[in-house]
């Protein structure tokens, strides 16, 4: 049942997989880095299960092989042949594999019955979105949802913008191919409930990429969290599809919207899965006995057998084929064949389970295997294996001449080599006093107080919706005065368009962790770009930008003026609808 056995492992590995997703990485930011490992896991666990380290398995002990020098008088006995009328079964074995067959057929059923339901809705598209999306209209419904190319949405709905805006990420990133993937791991393991969970989970983590990257044209994330409060009543899509309307991911798509952005050490944990890999992979190799093909990746190497020896006619093995061709009491056939060596007797049976031959050695067998044998196949091994009696052979004619005894001896030992006198070395040239000089310690790095700073602005400052539908960017350049360690004052010294430097004024004065520096005033430029699909800048200055910026916008002395890093905050254009 080598199916079987493949599928309850390849699950196992699933369901360890998503346990640690679920326990360390179901609360992280990091969503593309989530949708990656829910994929990968489903991919290597079922790749898993066919490879194994075979230098990890126990090594067998060297066996002492016999070679006979002489051969004669070799006697064979015929097999003796029984004929029993082969008696067909109904086997729990049989049961399990049709009942797996049903639910495949039943969700393979589920699956084209959702898809056709999609094909038959595309065919009324009568609209493009960005030239190459379909946009199609459903009458009388409040729905909207995406799969592939396609965008479905309700005449009902209301602010479809921004729905449409949400359903554009889905559509861009693919996520409807992640979501038809899972629906054929789900044909295949429809038993274990872990895949669902799987697919419940990656459905999330598609929601909150589209949330992010929506909420991002907005003021802030509150104004999409009130959105999506209000229009949390929808209807819902076809299952197989992505609908902006799911008010059971209500809740915690609010969460994370708001939820503090995760570090980069919340990276480190993420590789944590490659030692995870590496046990399921020992385990594969010790915990699981399979004999279905498998890839070694650390092949064992074989030992070389322990010694020879000369063996008599006495000491040869002979071979009694007792039964061939015959089925035991539960249906199944299977050959027979016993053996006599150096006076020891074994037994081999060669079962026939379902096409598939399983050879098992009675000297070899452990308690379990023969218990397997007589419950599963109904088979016991014989108790002994009798020969016939032989005549003895005639005896051989004296032979002319004179009787050679040939036997082997072992080579005389190798002479000892001659004996020189020992040579005294000449004297080593003396050795060169070397003053060892100790390098200066290398200067400590410094800190970098505003690191802190800038990644909060990246985080904080949104692309406003003016600047991002009228394609408007550019630089601004503010001045910020610090006292004790906080952000005093920030002033324009450089203005671009008025929501601009009101959102980047709004980020930093939000800004209240200490600040490691001397006070004074700094010199922050922040810079705003607009990537079409191909990354290429599209953004322009806005048109009263030379006349905005003829004189210095500072009124006073600032004084001893500080200059900081460049800030780059990025948004991509979309044409209108």
């Amino acid at each position: 049942m080598n199916w079987l056995h493949y599928l309850l492992e390849a699950n196992l590995y699933l369901a360890v997989f998503y346990a640690f997703y679920y326990l360390f990485l179901n609360k992280e930011t990091h969503y593309t880095l989530n949708r990656v490992y829910l994929l990968l896991s489903c991919i290597i666990a079922f790749i898993l299960p066919v490879m194994q380290i075979g230098a990890l398995k126990p090594k067998d002990e060297p066996v002492q092989q016999t070679y006979t020098t002489v051969v004669q008088n070799s006697y064979v006995v015929q097999p003796i042949v029984t004929y029993e009328a082969p008696v067909s079964h109904f086997t729990l074995q049989d049961a399990v594999w049709y009942a797996y067959l049903l639910g495949i057929v039943v969700m393979a059923l589920i699956l084209i019955i959702k898809i056709g339901r999609l094909i038959k809705m595309t065919t009324s598209a009568n609209k493009l979105v960005d030239n190459k999306y379909k946009l199609i209209a459903l009458q009388g419904t409040n729905a909207a949802f995406s799969f592939f190319n396609y965008l479905f949405i309700g005449s009902k709905t209301t602010s479809s913008d921004i729905i449409i805006r949400h359903e554009l990420v889905h559509i861009r990133q693919k996520h409807s191919a992640d979501i038809v993937f899972m629906e054929l791991i789900k044909i295949v393991s429809w038993f274990n409930p872990i895949i669902y969970f799987m697919q419940m989970s990656l459905k999330t983590v598609h929601e909150y990429i589209a949330d992010e990257q929506t909420a991002a044209h907005e003021t802030d994330a509150l104004t999409y969290s009130s959105f999506l409060v209000n229009n949390a009543y929808g209807l819902n899509g076809v299952p197989l599809s992505h609908s902006f309307f799911n008010y059971n991911l209500l809740k915690k798509r609010i969460i994370m919207l708001n939820q503090k952005r995760s570090g980069n050490l919340a990276r480190l944990k993420y590789l944590a899965a490659v030692p995870i890999c590496a046990g399921m992979l020992c385990a594969s190799t010790l915990a699981f006995s399979k004999n279905y093909g498998w890839v070694d990746l650390a092949p064992a190497h074989k030992n070389a057998p322990a010694s020879f020896k000369t063996a008599s006619v006495a000491d040869t093995s002979h071979t009694a084929r007792i039964k061939h061709g015959d089925v035991t009491n539960k249906g199944y056939k299977y050959e027979e064949t016993g053996y006599l060596i150096d006076k020891k007797t074994d037994f081999r049976v060669i079962i026939d389970d379902k096409g598939e031959h399983k050879e098992y050695y009675k000297s070899k067998a452990k308690p379990a295997e023969l218990t397997m044998l007589q419950e599963k196949y109904g088979y016991t091994f014989p108790k002994m294996l009798i020969f016939p009696k032989l005549p003895p052979p005639p005896p051989a004619p004296p032979a002319p001449g004179k009787h050679l005894l040939k036997s082997k001896l072992a080579p005389p030992p190798p002479p000892a080599p001659p004996v020189s006198e020992k040579i005294p070395p000449p004297p080593a040239p003396p050795t060169p006093q070397v003053s060892e000089v100790t390098p200066p310690t290398p200067p400590v790095e410094p800190k970098k107080p505003l690191d802190s700073l800038y990644k909060y602005i990246m985080r904080m400052a949104r692309y406003p919706r003016s600047a991002h539908d009228n394609l408007i960017g550019g630089r601004v350049i503010l001045v910020l005065t610090i006292n004790n360690g906080k952000i005093d004052d920030v002033k324009l010294a450089r203005p671009l368009y008025d929501d601009i430097d009101n959102e980047v004024i709004r980020a930093i004065k939000s800004y209240n962790a200490p600040l490691d520096i001397k006070p004074g005033a700094y010199s922050l430029p922040v810079s705003f770009s607009l990537l079409d699909e191909q990354d290429k800048r599209v953004e322009h200055a806005p048109e009263n930008y030379k006349q905005k910026n003829k004189s210095n916008n500072i009124q006073g002395d600032p004084g001893t003026l500080y200059s900081l890093n460049e800030i780059f905050i990025v948004g991509y254009a979309t044409k209108k609808l």
